[in-house]
């Protein structure tokens, strides 16, 4: 919940490992996890290098592009915007994303101003990313003790194949025999002088 972060990037975090381990499988979902963290990691890294002293004068650039690639290839990569958005509002961080269509790289734009704010918020998701996962694993696994799945097949493998085997000698028992022949209509391509 947002109370458990203090912010909504905290709860979405949580119903994103939700989502994605009822579909893909609790270990699915550890293993986003663990790339989620390691690409918060090294966001924080970069946004520290960016946030370094520039030379006094007015050379010094406004705006700062951090490299999204890591997270790009991540499953469902919207959902992590999402997130990083969230984060970066609650910190008073004004970012946009620009997709960049000849490299395919998408980056997040943010004043260099902010790039303290900005790797903290990468800091504190990459913190946090570990309990949000394991908080999502025990709501799956409440879910599913209160309501387990009727869809769920309890025969064993051998009881199933067994089953199909019969299904199949009865589909085959229906079909005819011979084969009869229809005689179809003769379509002919008329064309005109």
């Amino acid at each position: 919940m947002a109370s458990d972060y203090g912010d909504e990037a905290g709860s979405k975090m949580i119903d994103d490992f939700m989502r994605f381990g009822e579909r893909m499988g609790e270990r699915a979902m550890y293993a986003r996890a663990a790339q989620m963290q390691k690409a918060f990691r090294n966001a924080t890294r970069s946004a520290q290098e960016l946030s370094g002293d520039h030379a006094p004068g007015g050379d010094a650039p406004e705006w700062a592009k951090l490299d999204m690639h890591e997270f790009q290839g991540i499953e469902d990569y919207d959902a992590i915007k999402g997130i990083i958005g969230d984060r970066l509002a609650a910190h008073g961080v004004g970012s946009t994303w620009f997709p960049d269509p000849e490299t395919g790289k998408e980056y997040l734009l943010f004043r260099i101003a902010d790039a303290r704010e900005v790797w903290q918020s990468f800091d504190e998701l990459s913190r946090e990313t570990d309990d949000a996962a394991a908080k999502a694993a025990e709501r799956i696994r409440e879910q599913h003790d209160k309501n387990p799945s009727r869809d769920r097949d309890d025969r064993t493998l051998d009881e199933r194949a067994e089953d199909a085997r019969e299904a199949a000698k009865a589909l085959e028992a229906e079909r005819p025999t011979s084969r009869s022949r229809s005689i179809e209509p003769r379509f002919q391509e008329m064309r005109a002088k």
